[in-house]
This record gives C-alpha cells, structure tokens and sequence, in this order.
C-alpha cells in the first residue's frame, strides 16, 4: 500500500494537534490545580467528585450549625449560672431577714438589694446572641419578656373589707416597681414603695399611675394598704431551635425561658417579686415562704443548666465527627480531582519538547513535498 505526500503530512498536522491539545490540557491542570476540570476529562472520575462535593456541602451545613448550637447553649449556661448566683444570694438574704432581731427599716434595705436582683433577671432572661434572643423559642426577633402583668393584693391586717383589682393602662409607661395605696378615709395615697416617692396623693378611684390602672372595691376603712405591681411576660413560644447532626437526628440548642425563667416549676420573677414585697412589708411568713420558693428556683435553674451541659457535650462530640469526616472525604476529592503538579509539569516539558520535534518533521515534510512538486 503506498502512503502518499499528502497522508503523510495529516498524519504530522493531526500528532502535532494532539501534542498541542496535550500541552494544553497540562497549562490548564497547573492554573488550576485541578486534574478534572470538566466532566469530559474523566466521566468516572467527575461522577465521584461530585458526590464527595455534595457530601462536603451537606457536611459544611452541618457543622456550621453545629457551632452555632454550641455558642448558643454555652451563653444559655453563662446566664443560668448568673441567674444561678442571683437566685443563691437571694436565698442568703432570706435566711439573714427571717430571724427576729431584724427590724422593719432593717428588711426594707434588705428589700432594695433583692429588688436589684430581681430586675438584673429580665436582662439575663433577654439575653442576645448575634442581635437574637436566645431563651424565646422561635420569636428570635423579640425580647421574651416585657412588663405587660399586674398583680394585686390586700394587706392582711386591713379592718375593713376593701377589695382591689388593676389593668395595665398604657404598657409603655409601666415600671417593675412595688406600690402601695392607702385609704385615708375619704380618698387615696400611692407610695412607689421601690423608690420610695409618691406617686398619687388624695385621688380617687380608680387611681392611674405609671402605666396601671387600679380599682379599690368594697368598704374600705381609713388606714387599709392595698398593693399593686407591674411584672414580666413572656413573648416568646416553647419551640426548639434544632440543629441537624445527621440524617433524620437532630438536637435542640436553645431553652425557651418558659422552661427555665417563667417555668415549669416557679416563675422567677415572681418569687423575687413576693419576696421583696414580704420585706417592704414586714412580712415574716412572707420571707419564710421565699427560702422555699428560692431553693425550688435555684433547682429549676440547676436542672436546665444540666441538661444544657449535656447538650453541648453531645454536639462537641458531633463536631469532632463532622470535623473528621470534613478531612476524609476532603481527601477522596483531592485524590481524584487534584493534579500532581510535579508530574503534570514533567509530562508538559516531555509534550513540549516532542511539539518542536514534531513540528520540525512537519517542516522537512513541507519543504520535501515542495521540491517533489517543483520536479
């Protein structure tokens, strides 16, 4: 079979275009580091490779997840072991104002201190993380709890037979303050009792005042106390703010503050609330029954720090995990899509130095076949 001038040179023209193509496929590993750039190189190998990315994508999700869960919960047992404290020295105050020698002006400056620690605990409970709240549930964007309750009562040693009642009138207005309101037999006082200044004097009811609306009913008689205050409500929900450790399983990193501030047990604010007011009062079985609200709430508290603590311990498990599978299967990736720049840049000097032998031949093959034409 005789293999013409013309076979010749597209057999020289086409192994020149594969050297070139070689050399390209080689300048393109290196810029990018990569030994699969396009499925076309190896399907095989870009079928893996797209599983491992999907699976680095599903594991990146969840660990960014994770440590978030982690910040959340380890700044949730912070504040519990704050409120933990207040709640310790509240019950220190307790045992200090039951016994008989203290005076009423005595519990009344020990009243000012546990009305300081009841109201450092709506900001604990409306702690933020990153500008959400962390103890409301799902309602991130809101505080948990804001004054928006009253609570009213009737001095056990009234002579008459007066009732009292109060809405809340303007809830901008309203201030976590403890007041008192006196019949002086024709009208009424109101004394803020936490700050000690008057509020209302000789009006009639209802009386309004700092954002509540207090009714005096019955007969009452001249010298009857009656006492209103404002407390906190929560805004939030129950809902868990679940994070995603693996298929189908998930642990939840919050603790709504309806589970730890405002329940299950004891709501917090109104033990500090009632125990203060006993104080104000001079209210000795009031005082006794705070040492026992207080040890429940300090129980209440230490039982969701716990399961916090448990919490956090399982998801620093779960991170190492994650972490772990982040490196091997990073490692798989790399094994199939990842170039040996040493080798690639071997294998592009050999392509290179073969392209000039080839097109060296090309151009001898050229000039031979213009000579033979020439003839």
């Amino acid at each position: 079979m005789r293999v013409t001038d013309r076979q010749q040179t597209q057999a020289l023209l086409t192994a020149v275009q594969n050297v070139r193509q070689g050399i390209f496929e080689r300048q393109e590993q290196i810029a990018s580091g990569r030994r699969v750039n396009r499925p076309s190189d190896d399907p095989a190998a870009a079928e893996r490779i797209s599983q491992f990315k999907n699976t680095l994508k599903t594991t990146d999700r969840r660990l960014f997840s994770v440590n978030e869960g982690i910040g959340r919960l380890s700044v949730s047992d912070s504040t519990f072991e704050s409120v933990g404290h207040a709640i310790q020295r509240g019950r220190e105050l307790a045992i200090q104002a039951r016994n008989d020698t203290n005076s009423d002006v005595e519990r009344a400056n020990i009243g000012k201190e546990v009305n300081q620690l009841f109201q450092s605990l709506s900001g604990l409970a409306n702690t933020q993380l990153n500008g959400r709240s962390i103890f409301a549930g799902h309602e991130t964007q809101t505080d948990p709890y804001v004054l928006g309750a009253v609570t009213t009562s009737v001095d056990a040693n009234n002579a008459g037979t007066g009732t009292v009642g109060g809405v809340v009138s303007t809830a901008a207005a309203l201030e976590p303050h403890l007041y008192e309101v006196q019949f002086n037999g024709t009208n009424y006082d109101v004394l803020n009792v936490t700050t000690g200044e008057t509020e209302v004097s000789g009006g009639g009811s209802p009386l309004t005042f700092d954002g509540l609306t207090v009714t005096i009913g019955g007969a009452p008689t001249a010298g009857d106390v009656f006492y209103a205050r404002s407390g906190y409500i929560y805004q939030g929900d129950s809902n868990d703010v679940a994070v995603e450790i693996g298929d189908g399983k998930t642990v939840s990193s919050n603790v709504p503050g309806d589970r730890v501030f405002s329940g299950p047990t004891v709501n917090l604010f109104t033990v500090f609330q009632d125990f203060h007011q006993a104080l104000a009062t001079n209210d000795e079985d009031g005082i006794g029954a705070a040492i026992a609200d207080l040890d429940t709430a300090l129980s209440q508290v230490t039982n969701a720090r716990a399961d916090v603590g448990a919490r956090v311990n399982r998801l620093d498990t779960v991170k190492e995990s994650l972490s772990l599978v982040q490196v091997t299967i990073d490692t798989l990736r790399s094994d199939y899509e990842d170039a040996d720049l040493a080798k690639v840049a071997t294998e592009l000097s050999t392509l290179q130095v073969n392209l000039q032998a080839s097109l060296s031949v090309l151009t001898r093959q050229f000039e031979t076949s213009l000579l033979n034409f020439l003839r």
